[in-house]
């Protein structure tokens, strides 16, 4: 299993975050939407992904919609979505999504603007690996602590 950070990685791809995320920790993942209908990215607290590990952050992203959803994926079941927040990504685009972990929430950014909060559902030390679907070409997935 690889682990973060990564340059060009096939997809789907999981990787392990060292020492997992914590408060002031910034994720990058950069890289291109290869026209699917949605694409998907999962901070996860283990490295199952069928059946599903628990998922404090689930970012999936809808071109078709001009939307960003986020849920949490939490004992087998998933959470209440999110749908609030703009976000001008379009097909076949290049993108930078920037996931920064404060005390409270995550706060969300696409190419430098921020679009969206999303409150921990789950404790933050809980996150461990990320995951990243088809839909996208990915240049990098780094982290950057402030």
């Amino acid at each position: 299993m690889a682990t973060i950070p990564v340059s060009n990685p096939s997809t789907p791809f999981l990787g392990e975050i060292p020492g997992g995320l914590s408060v002031k920790q910034r994720l990058f993942i950069r890289g291109r939407l290869t026209g699917a209908e949605m694409f998907n990215i999962n901070l996860q607290s283990g490295a199952a992904v069928k059946p599903r590990d628990d998922t404090p952050l689930h970012i999936s992203i809808r071109p078709g919609d001009k939307r960003i959803v986020r849920n949490s994926f939490v004992g087998g079941a998933w959470q209440q979505e999110e749908r609030d927040g703009k976000c001008r990504i379009r097909e076949g685009a290049k993108f930078r999504l920037e996931i920064k972990v404060k005390k409270s929430h995550y706060t969300l950014k696409m190419d430098g603007e921020k679009f969206a909060k999303f409150r921990h559902r789950l404790p933050i030390e809980q996150v461990r690996f990320v995951h990243v679907g088809e839909g996208a070409v990915i240049e990098s997935i780094t982290t950057k602590n402030d």
